[in-house]
């Protein structure tokens, strides 16, 4: 080979790794970015994300919050019969494409669609990670939390949608909100708490409505405005209770013998807790019943956490147990504006006239 031949070849083989290297550049770098879902798993998604899958409990409502509905193709079965604020407020939804029957999904389904990113909740990083082999899409797992002790996780999932999606001010905006609303609610009960007074809430749904023995023994709302929580120390041991998560099933002494000052029912389990207020066993032995101090609340769980709901309940609550420290709070008008903030639509007349909170049940 002669100098000049081999310059030639050498000039012809950079100029060809040159090439393919800004190819690849191309196809990996311009319009994708990296993202990191709650379990640091790194995924290259869209710059900009137009097709979307939600799969799991509350992984839909997450994506409503962050004003991304829009961008959702394709939705479980059982989203299109939930009356939920999420869905209230983007009936679309309802018209999307159903990747599967019930709260369940079709994987084959799901690797012949459009869907440029699936979004889900409630699985680990192993689970995210088989979904994605069998999918052949990136899978965007989210913890969702609580707003008791894993609220960092809720708070942190929003943060990183925002980061997924281009959308880090509404992300920003709305932590912010959801910051300030448990600050002042603390703040305002802070000079009349009252350690002595004790509160219950029944009729939480879980897998399903439940009556008055179906309780949460961490209820945020109560914690909010520093109620005792009488189920606050339920446990196992005691063969009176039934700890599933935060779920607690109670034995109905139980309840008896705690005998709350105010009882709270939340409204999706109205069916089966009206069965069972009129029972002398409770109405003519507990205290709540006979001060009227029975209340109606929106519903906790509906497929997990309504998030917006508690945040209402809580100035109910709050206004219930403590009148003077929110004389000037107009409920109604409060609920209106966090669903306005949450979803971007006002939802109140559609969920009171559904579930009829905030009014004394006997």
């Amino acid at each position: 080979m002669t100098g000049r031949t081999g310059h030639f070849l050498v000039t012809i083989i950079v100029l060809v790794t040159i090439s393919v290297s800004c190819n690849t550049q191309k196809e990996s770098g311009k319009g994708r970015h990296v993202v990191s879902d709650s379990w640091e798993r790194s995924m290259h998604v869209p710059d900009s994300i137009r097709s979307v899958t939600c799969l799991g409990s509350g992984a839909l409502r997450l994506i409503c919050y962050m004003d991304l509905a829009d961008r959702v193709k394709y939705i479980e079965g059982n989203e299109k019969r939930r009356s939920v604020p999420y869905i209230l407020a983007n009936p679309r939804l309802r018209e999307r494409e159903v990747i599967g029957a019930g709260n369940n999904y079709d994987t084959e389904l799901l690797a012949v669609s459009s869907t440029e990113l699936i979004v889900t909740t409630f699985k680990g990083g192993a689970e995210a990670d088989r979904l994605r082999k069998l999918t052949g899409k990136p899978v965007f797992a989210l913890k969702y939390g609580n707003l008791g002790d894993d609220i960092d996780d809720f708070l942190n999932s929003i943060s990183l949608v925002g980061n997924a999606f281009g959308k880090e001010r509404r992300a920003d905006s709305l932590i912010s909100y959801i910051n300030a609303t448990i600050a002042e609610l603390k703040s305002r009960v802070a000079g009349v708490y009252d350690p002595e007074l004790s509160a219950y809430i029944g009729g939480v749904a879980y897998s399903g409505s439940h009556g008055l023995t179906s309780t949460l023994n961490d209820y945020p709302p109560f914690s909010f405005i520093s109620v005792r929580n009488s189920a606050g120390e339920a446990l196992n041991e005691s063969g009176k209770a039934k700890i599933t998560n935060n779920n607690t099933t109670i034995d109905a002494e139980q309840l008896i013998e705690w005998d709350p000052d105010f009882l709270f029912l939340d409204a999706s389990g109205t069916a089966i807790w009206m069965n069972e207020i009129d029972k002398p066993v409770f109405n003519g032995t507990m205290k709540a019943f006979r001060q009227k101090k029975v209340f109606t609340v929106l519903p906790y769980n509906w497929y997990t956490i309504n998030y917006e709901n508690v945040l209402c309940n809580s100035w109910y609550v709050g206004k219930t147990i403590y009148p003077e420290a929110f004389a000037d709070v107009d409920i109604d008008a409060k609920c209106r504006e966090i669903y306005e903030v949450f979803l971007g639509k006002d939802v109140f007349d559609e969920m009171n006239k559904l579930y009829r909170p905030f009014r004394e049940a006997l």
